[in-house]
């Protein structure tokens, strides 16, 4: 299946700590199957907390950012991880003299 062409139908919640979405799961594939489908896509997702606090990003730096810059949560978890990356890998010569 190409990722162009899906269409999204069904969306499942599933917490991976509780032994019952095993039996969630095992269903919904069934039931999947069973409606003639073949080919499914599977998107693994998690909230900006968790992965802020994966990260190790601090978390009143980011709600900051986020309340002065109202940007996207992703944007700002980027920003935060790139903090001094740029520095000292001459970046500034290399964007002025392009």
């Amino acid at each position: 299946m190409n990722k162009n062409e899906g269409i999204k139908l069904k969306t499942l919640f599933i917490d991976l700590n509780d032994r019952s979405s095993d039996n969630i799961i095992s269903h919904s594939m069934a039931e999947i199957k069973s409606s003639g489908f073949t080919d499914i896509n599977l998107e693994v997702k998690t909230s900006i907390e968790q992965e802020a606090v994966k990260l190790q990003v601090d978390i009143d730096l980011f709600t900051r950012i986020k309340e002065v810059q109202d940007l996207p949560d992703w944007v700002i978890v980027k920003l935060i991880m790139a903090d001094g990356k740029l520095k000292g890998n001459s970046f500034k010569e290399r964007v002025s003299n392009g």
